[in-house]
């Protein structure tokens, strides 16, 4: 974590240490996560079912697709967006 640049620390490395240790989210990315609970909260719940069915993630996909929903960002959905979401949306 950081930079390797000679003298980048100097001064600072309590809050590099304070940040390794803590693990604490980046506010961009429990933003992103947040959003994406938001827009697929009516979602998750027929994924995770389906999932637990049996159903594969592409024909997760092909579902969702047929049904006319899209990602967040317009998109069709794949497999990988449909995994992604069932392991990180809660």
């Amino acid at each position: 974590m950081g930079s390797a640049r000679r003298g980048h620390w100097e001064g600072r490395e309590n809050r590099r240490l304070a940040r390794s240790k803590a693990r604490v989210p980046m506010p961009a990315a429990e933003a992103h996560r947040n959003a994406a609970r938001e827009a697929y909260s009516d979602l998750v719940p027929m994924m995770r079912e389906l999932r637990t069915a049996g159903q594969t993630l592409q024909a997760i996909a092909d579902k969702l697709n047929a049904m006319g929903h899209t990602t967040r960002r317009g998109k069709p959905w794949n497999p990988v967006q449909v995994d992604r979401v069932v392991k990180t949306v809660a």
